[in-house]
């Protein structure tokens, strides 16, 4: 009797583990429905504070607007998830704002560490300062996050291996730069994605695409993959300082107040979603799922880099010579965007120089280069930047390059050079020998330039006659009223060889024909920020942007294969001169010349 007792058990219990077993298999809801989140959030939002900006009101420093956002957008997020602890949340924010967590919100810090340690938060940060990393060379933004993950490792907070960026930035060359550094998934955000091929199919993207040894998401975009088998919607994908406070932004400090019922909202939308099946969760836990599906990844398209909303913007062009619609008068894109790049070449130089002089001055340049960092933050030239962040970005690149001038002409008088050539490539600094000035020679392309109102000297120089041949032209135009100055490099091309941002050293080549540009607002074509300058205008042609002088979009188009660079924002009365190199050969060859001018120059100092 007792064994069948024992029997009985053992049968029951067999049973029970059976219907466990399908009954875990009759309700794949909870595991196969993810509503995802990505909270973008900055505390350069307003860079350098307010100001000036408005009225006397609402004048604060940049720290006090740093703790209003903090205090009035960030803590509340993370109070809703602390009192859900089923949920999982991602928060995108620059090493920076930890920095400031750190120094004058350790309470709010912590509520961020346990988030993320209990694996309810990804907190996600690419760079130390919100900056315009796409615009400028591999090692501007090597510095940046090698600051962040050592800001996150100071602090005790898991750094997330999901990537999402300052105004959505993306690009295809990100995928190296983010194994080296640790991170996994990118979020690529949907528009900047449809702005170049077209509309998703009415089930939406794939799950997720291979990015690389990586894998790519596409942020915002909704799927129901394999008529159920999968379904992802995002709750949440914008600036995280707007849920909090009923859409008002750190302009406004009058109105820019945490708004209790604005989050009740979104808690009761989440938790409705819960309700109905749906698992609150992170686009890291999303991805896990994805990979346990049916679905085999494939390649995304060729995609150009770019931001999270490129019709409304313009695309990159917003930052790099195209001017908002607010304070337009106000704003200076090549005058910034120049200037970080003649700051990045001088601390380049700079730290070639102290190590030839073997100087002392770690300390220096690791300052120097968090404020250069600082000077590319995006606001300083876009969406729609005050005088206030126009001199952030001039102040913050300008002490760079002076702190970084001032270690030169130390090195300079430990070695008793009096007119150094310091060569970033080769890591040698020496006496300069005496410069000669290239021969003028005549135009070997037709170009458009316009300049309503503004006189134009083009002056052709010969700098090579061999392989490659090598041409190079100034524009001085003169001063003048017109804002808006352009010129047009005659294209004739299908092909379009360039450098990813994050990969200065290897070119890409997409075919024109298989993109279908979205026209809405994009200048009827496509803005490239171009890392190192480069960009070809006919096989074997190629066109290099002196960095230091002029810092534009590039506009490539289907309609036609000229490129063309832009500056909405010239300065009333002041003269302007540009410089750019024509290179005839190969695109090594091309690249070669663009690495020596705007990613490991030789300077004269």
């Amino acid at each position: 009797m007792p064994g069948c007792i024992v029997s009985r058990w053992k049968n029951a219990a067999i049973v029970l583990a059976i219907l466990t077993a399908l009954l875990t298999a009759a309700s794949p809801a909870q595991a196969d429905k993810y509503a995802v989140s990505m909270f973008h959030f900055n505390v350069q939002y307003v860079a350098g504070g307010l100001r000036g900006f408005a009225i006397e009101a609402w004048d604060q420093t940049d720290e006090e607007n740093q703790d209003m956002i903090i205090e009035e957008s960030f803590e509340p997020v993370l109070d809703l998830f602390l009192a859900h602890p089923g949920w999982g949340v991602d928060l995108e924010m620059q090493g920076l704002m930890v920095e400031v967590m750190a120094e004058r919100h350790p309470t709010v810090l912590n509520k961020l560490r346990t988030l993320a340690k209990n694996g309810q938060a990804s907190v996600i940060s690419f760079h130390y300062s919100d900056q315009l990393f796409t615009g400028f060379p591999y090692e501007a933004w090597e510095d940046s996050v090698r600051r962040t993950q050592q800001v996150f490792e100071d602090n005790d907070i898991p750094l997330s291996k999901t990537v999402f960026c300052q105004e959505g930035q993306a690009a295809m060359g990100m995928a190296q730069a983010m194994e080296d550094w640790g991170y996994e998934t990118l979020v690529w955000p949907k528009n900047l994605w449809r702005s170049q091929h077209g509309e998703f199919p009415p089930d939406g993207p794939d799950p997720y695409y291979t990015f690389g040894n990586l894998d790519l998401v596409v942020g915002s975009q909704g799927l129901n993959y394999n008529s159920g088998e999968l379904e992802l919607t995002w709750t949440f994908f914008n600036d995280g300082e707007l849920l909090a406070t009923g859409d008002w932004d750190p302009y406004f400090p009058t109105f820019f107040k945490y708004k209790e019922e604005a989050v009740e909202e979104y808690e009761a939308k989440l938790q409705n979603l819960e309700d109905n099946g749906w698992k609150i969760a992170t686009v890291a836990e999303y991805v896990e799922a994805a990979k346990e599906s049916s679905h085999t990844p494939s390649d995304p398209p060729d995609l150009f880099d770019g931001t999270w909303q490129p019709e409304s913007t313009n695309g990159v062009f917003r930052w790099l010579g195209g001017p908002g619609a607010i304070w337009f008068n106000q704003e200076r894109d090549n005058a910034v965007r120049t200037l970080n790049a003649i700051a990045y070449r001088e601390l380049l130089a700079a730290r070639v120089a102290a190590d030839e002089a073997d100087l002392d001055v770690d300390d220096e340049l690791d300052e120097a280069w968090r404020l250069l960092t600082l000077g590319m933050v995006t606001d300083a030239t876009g969406i729609n930047p005050y005088k206030g962040e126009v001199l952030y970005g001039i102040s913050h690149a300008g002490e760079a390059a002076r702190m970084a001038r001032n270690i030169i002409d130390q090195a300079k008088a430990e070695l008793a050079l009096d007119k150094a050539a310091i060569d970033v490539a080769a890591e040698s600094m020496e006496e300069a020998d005496p410069q000669t000035s290239p021969a003028e020679t005549t135009a070997p392309i037709t170009l458009e330039i316009v300049a309503d109102g503004r006189t134009v000297n083009e002056t052709w120089y010969e700098i090579t006659t061999g392989d490659p041949k090598i041409r190079m032209v100034e524009l001085e135009f003169s001063a003048g009223d017109s804002r808006e100055i352009s010129v047009t490099f005659p294209g004739n091309t299908d092909d379009i060889v360039f450098t990813s941002a994050l990969v200065d050293d290897v070119p890409v080549t997409y075919d024109r024909a298989d993109f279908n540009f979205s026209t809405d607002g994009i200048l009827d074509g496509w803005p490239m920020a171009l890392t190192n300058g480069m960009i070809n205008i006919d096989d074997d042609l190629f066109v290099i942007k002196d960095q230091g002088l002029v810092h534009l979009a590039a506009i490539i188009r289907q309609v036609d294969q000229d490129v063309t660079f832009m500056d909405g924002t010239a300065t009333r009365g002041s003269t302007v001169t540009w410089r750019f190199w024509l290179v005839e050969g190969t695109a090594s060859q091309a690249l070669d010349l663009a690495d020596e001018i705007n990613v490991k120059p030789v300077l004269i100092r």
